[in-house]
């Protein structure tokens, strides 16, 4: 009679172990369809917007996603903020990340330290599907930012979108 039982003592083991969600579980999948989706790993914990409406303290939309000419601005709201800016994101490839003068950046601010992506630290964006006419933005990205006032960073990982834009 033991030892069935001893048999299936790590079964139930390995059966637990299977189930354990991640962070990036919580994470949206990378789609290329317009489902307005983002998300990424801020020091390995789960960044989603929160909501689908915008707040009315902030006037914000929890995901926006704008695009002007050639530039392309994507940010998204949750506890905080992550978003990235583009210069001259006309079409799919990857793109560096800088100083946030360069037009090209990653942030995020989160309980009032502001995190920026700059020559020390920086970035990439892998745009995969831009769409002016269908107003569609895919891709994925990725960095390091530091707040100039403590001197602390952040990592950005994993992070992906499917936006609309405006």
């Amino acid at each position: 009679m033991k030892l069935p039982l001893l048999l299936l003592l790590p079964l139930s083991l390995l059966s637990t172990a299977c189930e354990k969600e991640t962070e990036a579980d919580a994470l949206p999948k990378a789609t290329q369809e317009g489902q307005h989706t983002f998300g990424c790993l801020v020091d390995g914990k789960a960044f989603v917007p929160k909501t689908a409406q915008a707040t009315s303290i902030t006037r914000r939309a929890p995901l926006e996603a704008y695009i002007y000419r050639t530039d392309l601005l994507v940010s998204a709201m949750g506890g905080g903020y992550v978003e990235f800016a583009l210069r001259n994101a006309f079409k799919p490839g990857t793109y560096t990340l800088g100083e946030t003068s360069s037009g090209s950046y990653g942030s995020h601010a989160v309980s009032g330290a502001r995190y920026d992506t700059n020559l020390d630290y920086p970035g990439t964006v892998t745009l995969t599907r831009i769409d002016t006419v269908a107003k569609i933005a895919a891709g994925t990205f990725q960095f390091t930012a530091s707040d100039y006032r403590s001197g602390k960073t952040i990592t950005i990982t994993q992070g992906r979108f499917d936006v609309r834009l405006k």
